[in-house]
């Protein structure tokens, strides 16, 4: 499966997997994609992207008014069957705030006849 992931799916996506309580086949999955999609180190300086501790929990901000071109990535079936998983089990979605980002990705990986 190709998606095609601008700089804000790549970095909430890599979060949300980052997230997941699964067994170790899982998680080294979720290891192999979030590899592929994490933002290189000139990506990162693109976007004055920051670690930040809070809380005792990892966060990253970014400049919101810069912008990287989107990518495609290639994921094989169980990838992105992980990836579905991460998605439909997550219970913290924001309906406005995280539309931008999340209504591209259920589209292409939860197709409307298939719901």
């Amino acid at each position: 499966m190709k998606l095609t992931l601008d700089h804000t799916q790549r970095l909430n996506l890599h979060a949300l997997l980052g997230a997941q309580r699964a067994d170790v086949g899982s998680i080294r999955i979720i290891w192999v994609v979030q590899d592929r999609i994490a933002l290189d180190a000139d990506e990162e300086r693109a976007l004055e992207l920051k670690h930040e501790i809070a809380g005792g929990q990892e966060r990253v901000v970014w400049n919101a008014d810069l912008s990287l071109p989107a990518k495609e990535f290639e994921f094989n079936e169980v990838e992105a069957a992980r990836i579905r998983a991460a998605l439909q089990t997550w219970d913290s979605y924001a309906a406005n705030a995280d539309r931008r980002w999340l209504q591209p990705l259920t589209e292409a990986l939860f197709p409307a006849d298939s719901c």
